[in-house]
C-alpha cells in the first residue's frame, strides 16, 4: 500500500510560454475575485460564516469580533464585500492567500500579504467551507467525517496527487501498481486491491464530474487546485453507487473576474539510485470582458526517472514515467443572477514499465521476460449554468468523460493454461480499455440563511466501456505474434437517480438532518471470446436491472459554537454485473453456493454507524476531529484473479469493520503548527463465501490495522517580505495482506514514508528544497505486481530511493 510521496518530474508547453510572454503586463496588486453576495444585517460572527460560504473561501482569525454587520448584496469583489460587511463592527481584515482571509480587531496593526500565495503556519483558519455535500457549509457544522486540504497547505506539502496527501488526511491509502493504475481505499473499507468489473468503493470527482466507474484512479495531478475534500463513509445519498467507502473530490481554482495573474513552477530531482526527474507547472488567469468574463489556463509536465533494473533484459531504470496535461476554464457572469462556467481537462500518463521487484534478486531488481508498459489517457469537458435567486440556488452540470487505458503484462508463466506450445518462450497479456461517460446533474439548494436547509437533485449517467483482452505468445519479446486468447467485451451502464438531503435546526444547538437517494441502474454486457489455436469460442449476452434506496440520517449538537458532537447513520451499495473472462472451456457456476467462477455477481450493501466530535479550543490553537464507527458490509463484491491471471468478480461474503479515527492540529506557540492523524480499525470477513478465507485472514485485503500520519511545520518572517518554512512529515502504514487469504500472499506494509522540506518565500518568488525518504527506507508498499505469477514468485514494490528535489516558483 502507498500513503506517501512516490514520484516527481517534467517540462510545460504552450501555457508556460504564454505566461512568460505576458508576465511583464501583470498587475502588482493582489487578485480581487468577484462573487455574488446576499448577506443580511446580522451578528458579525454569523455574517462572517455567510461570507465564507458564499465566497467559497476560508475565513480565520479572532473570535472576539463583535457588533452587527452591514448588509451586503450584489456582485462585487471579495475584499469590497468584506469591507462593507465589517464597516460597523469592531474588526478589519487582511488577505493571507487567494483562498484565505484573516479577521483582526481594528486596534491590531495590519500587514500586507505576500504576493506569492502562502499560508503562515501560525494563522488560525476557523471557517473552512466545503462543497462536497453539494451545498456550501462550514466544515465543523457537518455531521460527517470530512477532511479538507486547502491550496496553501497543498503547496506547503508539495503534493502532486492523492498519495502525497495521505499524511494530511486520516484513513487514506492507495495501492501502488503505478501512476494511473492504482486504487484508492478509505477508512479500511477494502473490497480487494485489484481493479476489474467491480465499481470502485470510492467516488473520485473533479469538481462536479465523476471521473471513474470501475477504472483505476486516473491520478490527476493537483495543479492549480483550490482544495481537496475527502468524505469518509457511505455517501450514497448524494453520490450514489461507487461511493460506498467515501468520496475523494478535487476542487479546481475557477477563473477570477477582472484579475490578470499567473504562476510558474519548475523543479528537478536526483535520487541515490536511478535516473533524474524534472517537472513544471504553469497557470495564467486572463480577464476577457471587464466585470463579465475570464479565462484560466493550466498546463503541466513531469518526468519521473526510473530506479528498478531488469536483470533478464539487462535494462536499467526501467520504470520511468511521464505525466502531462492541462486544463482550461471559462467563467461568464451572464447577469445579476446567472453564471456560466465551462471547461475541459486532459491528462496522459506513459509508464515504461511497472515498479515491483523480485526481492530474492535484490532490493531494486527483477527478471521479467518483457517490458510491462502502460498508458492512461483521461479527458473531460463540462458546461455548468448556475442561478442565484432569493429562493435558493440552481445548478445544472453536463459532463463528458473519456478514459482510455492500455497495459501489457508478462504472461509467460500462464501460457499452458491457454494452450500455449511448450516451445514458446514468452507471452504477454494486453488489455486496452475505452470508457466514455455522459453525466447530467441538476441540483437545487436552499438559501444560506435560516433554520431549514435543503438540497435536491436529479442525476443521470450513461457509460459505454469497450475492453479487448489478448494473450499472445512467441519465441522472443519482439516476436509475440501468435494469438492464444482474445475476448472483446462491451458494457453499457445507465443510472437515473432522484436524491434529497435536508437539515433543520430544532434549537440553537441541535440540528437534525436526513436524506435519501432512489436510483435505477441498468447493466447490458456482451462478450465474444475465441481461442484460435484450438478453434473454439464462447459468446455471452446479459442484461440486468437494479433498484436501490440509500438513506442517511444525522444529528448535530453544538456544545459551543466551536464544539460539535454528532451521530450519523448512512447506507451505500453497488449494483451487480456479469463475469465473462476465462480460458475457453471454463465452466461458469450458476449457484451462489458453488465455489469458483460465477457468471453473475450480486449487489452489495454497507451500513455505517458513527459518532463523532469536532472541537476548537484555546482560541483555536487546538483543533480536533474524531469519530468512532462500525460498518456492516453484506455480500462484499471483490475483483479476484483466476489461476490463468484473468480477472473476475465474486461476492466474497459478509464482513465488518469497526474503529476510531482522529485528526489533530496544534498551534502551541507562534509560527509552529503540529498536525497528526490516526486510524485504528479491525476489518474482518466474518462470513466468507465458498473459496474465501474467513476469520483466520488478517482483516480485509490491503487494509492495515493502524495508519498514522504527522507533520510539523515552523514558519517565520525574515528580512523584508521573505519568510522561511521548515517542515517534516512522517506517515506510518501498518501491515496487511494483498488477498483475503494470507497463506496465498506475503505480508506487506509496516513501513514509514518520510519527507523533510525547507521553503523560502518572498514577494513573487518561492524556492523549495525537499528530501524524500531521507532514511532511504525500502519497505514493501505493495506485494503484487503481476497477476500471472504472483502466487509462484514473491513480489514487492519498494519505496523510491532517497531523493533530493529543488524547485523554483514565480507568481505574477
Amino acid at each position: 500500500m502507498r500513503t506517501g510521496i512516490q514520484r516527481r518530474g517534467g517540462v510545460v508547453g504552450a501555457t508556460l510560454s504564454a505566461a512568460i510572454l505576458l508576465a511583464p503586463a501583470a498587475e502588482a496588486a493582489a487578485p480581487r475575485p468577484f462573487h455574488r453576495f446576499a448577506i443580511p444585517a446580522e451578528s458579525a460572527q454569523a455574517a462572517l460564516i455567510d461570507f465564507a460560504i458564499q465566497a467559497n473561501i476560508s475565513v480565520g482569525g479572532s473570535p472576539r469580533c463583535s457588533g452587527k454587520s452591514s448588509p451586503v448584496s450584489g456582485v462585487m469583489a471579495d475584499e469590497a464585500a468584506l469591507a462593507m460587511l465589517l464597516a460597523s463592527t469592531t474588526c478589519d481584515f487582511h488577505r493571507v492567500a487567494p483562498d484565505i482571509y484573516r479577521i483582526i480587531v481594528r486596534a491590531a496593526p495590519d500587514r500586507p500579504a505576500p504576493s506569492f500565495p502562502a499560508r503562515p503556519s501560525s494563522e488560525t483558519v476557523t471557517q473552512v467551507v466545503v462543497t462536497a455535500t453539494k451545498r456550501r457549509a462550514p466544515l465543523d457544522a457537518l455531521p460527517d467525517a470530512v477532511s479538507t486540504v486547502p491550496a496553501s497547505e497543498i503547496r506547503e506539502i508539495g503534493a502532486v496527487d492523492i498519495s502525497d496527501l495521505a499524511a494530511a488526511m486520516v484513513g487514506v491509502t492507495t495501492t501502488n501498481l503505478g501512476p494511473g493504475r492504482d486504487k484508492i481505499l478509505l477508512r479500511g473499507l477494502s473490497d480487494g486491491v485489484f481493479t476489474g468489473r467491480t465499481q470502485s468503493t470510492v467516488g473520485i470527482y473533479i469538481d462536479d464530474t465523476p471521473v471513474t466507474y470501475n477504472a483505476p484512479d486516473p491520478d490527476l495531478r493537483l495543479a492549480d487546485v483550490q482544495r481537496v475534500e475527502v468524505l469518509r463513509g457511505p455517501q450514497g445519498t448524494l453520490y450514489g453507487d461507487g461511493s460506498l467507502a467515501g468520496v475523494y473530490r478535487i476542487v479546481t481554482q475557477k477563473p477570477a473576474i477582472n484579475v490578470f495573474s499567473g504562476s510558474i513552477d519548475v523543479g528537478g530531482a536526483l535520487a541515490d539510485t536511478g535516473a533524474p526527474s524534472h517537472d513544471a507547472d504553469a497557470m495564467i488567469n486572463i480577464p476577457l470582458i471587464k466585470d463579465v468574463a475570464a479565462l484560466r489556463l493550466v498546463a503541466y509536465d513531469e518526468v519521473d526517472g526510473g530506479y528498478i533494473d531488469n536483470v533478464a533484459l539487462r535494462v536499467s531504470n526501467i520504470d520511468g514515467i511521464e505525466r502531462w496535461g492541462g486544463r482550461a476554464q471559462l467563467k461568464v457572469l451572464l447577469d445579476d443572477d446567472w453564471t456560466l462556467t465551462s471547461g475541459a481537462a486532459f491528462q496522459g500518463i506513459t509508464s515504461n514499465d511497472t515498479q515491483y521487484v523480485t526481492p530474492n534478486l535484490g532490493r531494486l531488481h527483477r527478471a521479467n521476460a518483457i517490458r510491462e508498459t502502460s498508458q492512461s489517457r483521461f479527458g473531460d469537458a463540462y458546461v455548468a449554468i448556475e442561478e442565484n435567486a432569493p429562493w435558493g440556488d440552481a445548478r445544472a452540470t453536463t459532463s463528458v468523460v473519456g478514459h482510455d487505458l492500455d497495459s501489457r503484462t508478462d504472461a509467460s508463466q500462464a501460457l499452458p493454461l491457454f494452450g500455449g506450445s511448450p516451445s514458446a518462450a514468452v507471452g504477454s497479456y494486453g488489455e486496452p480499455i475505452s470508457i466514455r461517460t455522459l453525466v447530467e446533474d441538476i441540483v437545487f439548494t436552499s438559501p444560506g440563511a435560516g433554520p431549514f436547509q435543503w438540497v435536491a437533485g436529479l442525476y443521470g449517467s450513461d457509460t459505454i466501456e469497450n475492453t479487448t483482452s489478448e494473450v499472445l505468445t512467441g519465441t522472443n519479446p519482439v516476436g509475440m505474434n501468435t494469438l492464444l486468447y482474445r475476448e472483446r467485451r462491451r458494457d453499457r451502464l445507465g443510472e437515473l437517480a432522484l436524491y434529497g438531503d435536508a437539515s433543520y435546526a430544532l434549537t440553537d444547538r441541535l440540528t437534525l438532518s436526513a436524506g435519501v437517494r432512489a436510483s435505477w441502474t441498468r447493466v447490458v454486457t456482451e462478450s465474444d471470446a475465441i481461442a484460435p489455436t484450438i478453434g473454439r469460442g464462447r459468446a455471452f449476452s446479459g442484461r440486468a436491472g437494479f433498484r436501490q434506496a440509500s438513506p442517511k440520517a444525522g444529528l448535530d449538537y453544538a456544545l459551543h459554537p466551536s464544539t460539535h458532537l454528532y451521530v450519523l447513520v448512512s447506507e451505500g451499495g453497488r449494483a451487480g454485473g456479469f463475469n465473462t473472462g476465462a480460458p475457453i472451456g471454463a465452466v461458469f457456476a450458476a449457484s451462489p453456493a458453488s465455489a469458483g467462477l460465477r457468471r453473475r455477481f450480486d449487489p452489495d450493501e454497507l451500513w455505517n454507524f458513527e459518532v463523532g466530535a469536532k472541537l476548537r479550543l484555546l482560541d483555536d490553537r487546538v483543533e480536533l476531529r474524531t469519530a468512532l464507527f462500525y460498518d456492516d458490509w453484506r455480500k462484499i463484491q471483490s475483483d479476484q484473479f483466476l489461476l490463468s491471471g484473468l480477472s473476475y468478480t465474486a461476492n466474497a461474503g459478509d464482513g465488518r469493520n469497526y474503529g476510531a479515527e482522529t485528526e489533530l492540529a496544534l498551534r502551541p506557540i507562534e509560527h509552529l503548527t503540529i498536525e497528526a492523524n490516526a486510524l485504528i480499525n479491525d476489518p474482518e470477513l466474518t462470513h466468507p463465501a465458498p473459496g474465501f478465507a474467513g476469520k483466520t485472514a488478517d482483516g480485509l485485503p490491503g487494509v492495515p490495522d493502524v495508519s498514522i500520519g504527522a507533520r510539523v511545520a515552523y514558519q517565520r518572517p525574515l528580512a523584508g517580505d521573505w519568510s522561511l518554512l521548515l517542515s517534516a512529515e512522517d506517515d506510518y502504514v501498518g501491515r496487511s495482506h494483498v488477498t483475503f487469504n494470507p497463506a496465498l500472499s506475503p505480508a506487506m506494509g509496516g513501513y514509514h514514508l518520510d519527507r523533510v522540506t525547507s521553503q523560502l518565500t518572498g514577494g513573487r518568488w518561492r524556492v523549495v528544497l525537499d528530501v524524500i525518504n531521507p532514511t532511504d527506507e525500502g519497505g514493501d508498499t505493495f506485494s503484487e505486481g503481476n497477476p500471472f505469477d504472483f502466487h509462484q514468485i514473491k513480489q514487492a514494490t519498494p519505496q523510491r530511493p532517497r531523493t533530493y528535489r529543488l524547485s523554483l516558483g514565480y507568481a505574477f
